[in-house]
């Protein structure tokens, strides 16, 4: 096993350019590193091989780009640090890990690791959350807008699009505790739980409570409206419910569905099955 870090960045990632910054930083401060900068659809590969060879894994990217490098550092040796390259950075954030260039040299030079969990969907790996419905819908028009437009301007045509368009998905959702059938065109699985603050602070304070977090709308379309209205209390549609145990999700109809996994639209096969995969993360930190 290689002493050395692979350092492996994401090309498309938003603030991948800063990248440069970090390297100067790394070769002024003597780390032993190998570079790898990808394209988005050579980054599995990359992160496979690495995965043999080094024992830290240094990823530059968003979470979309973390998720897919969690997902072979699942209950694995290998320890996962964040480069924080993304658009929004939320699991770098919600977890305070080494964000800017002299915390993450601390934790290089004196590494201390953490275990937290993953919650997984039919096989796949996510380290925020997964949701079917109208999320998943956005995701495809913002990808689509982003060919053309930069990518925050992206979510503007895509955010209206989907509330104009969307449609329910009539689903059970089932384990030993729970037996729902709902008409809804929200639902969320997230990988322990998230709280909010009002008025727009959501965020999950701890990773290894070995929970799955489910919200939904009990019926019909998602709306801005109904959002405002469950953060004032004002709305009863709103259902935020935890899980020790899997769940499986049946899909009225579907024999495939697109879902998101941390932001990226995916296709799988139904039924959903949810799991929390306890401590099965090791990821680098400087405390």
């Amino acid at each position: 096993m290689n002493s050395s870090i692979a350092l492996i960045v994401n090309k498309k990632a938003k603030n991948a350019p800063q990248i440069t910054n970090y390297l100067a930083a790394f070769d002024d401060n003597q780390i032993n590193y190998y570079y790898f900068v990808v394209e988005p659809e050579d980054l599995v590969s990359t992160i496979q091989d690495c995965i043999k060879k080094f024992k830290i894994l240094l990823v530059g990217g968003g979470d979309g780009t973390i998720r897919s490098a969690a997902q072979y550092c699942v209950n694995t040796s290998t320890i996962l640090g964040v480069l924080p390259l993304g658009t929004m950075n939320h699991f770098v954030k919600e977890l305070s890990l080494p964000a800017d260039i002299n915390s993450i040299l601390d934790a290089i030079k004196k590494p201390h690791t953490i275990k937290i969990d993953l919650a997984e969907v039919n096989g796949l790996v996510f380290v925020n959350n997964s949701s079917l419905g109208i999320y998943p819908q956005f995701a495809r028009r913002r990808d689509y807008y982003a060919k053309f437009y930069h990518k925050w301007l992206s979510y503007i045509p895509s955010i209206i699009q989907t509330f104009r368009h969307h449609g329910t998905f009539q689903i059970a959702i089932k384990n030993e505790n729970l037996d729902l059938s709902l008409d809804t065109s929200f639902f969320m699985v997230s990988n322990n739980l998230y709280t909010y603050q009002f008025p727009t602070k959501i965020e999950r304070s701890n990773f290894q409570q070995e929970l799955l977090g489910i919200y939904f709308l009990k019926y019909g379309k998602f709306s801005l409206e109904k959002m405002i209205q469950h953060v004032l209390g004002k709305n009863n549609n709103f259902e935020i419910m935890k899980s020790a145990t899997p769940i499986k999700v049946e899909v009225k109809n579907k024999e495939r569905i697109s879902i998101s996994l941390d932001g990226d639209a995916v296709v799988t096969d139904c039924p959903l099955i949810y799991k929390i995969i306890p401590k099965s993360l090791q990821l680098l930190t400087n405390k």
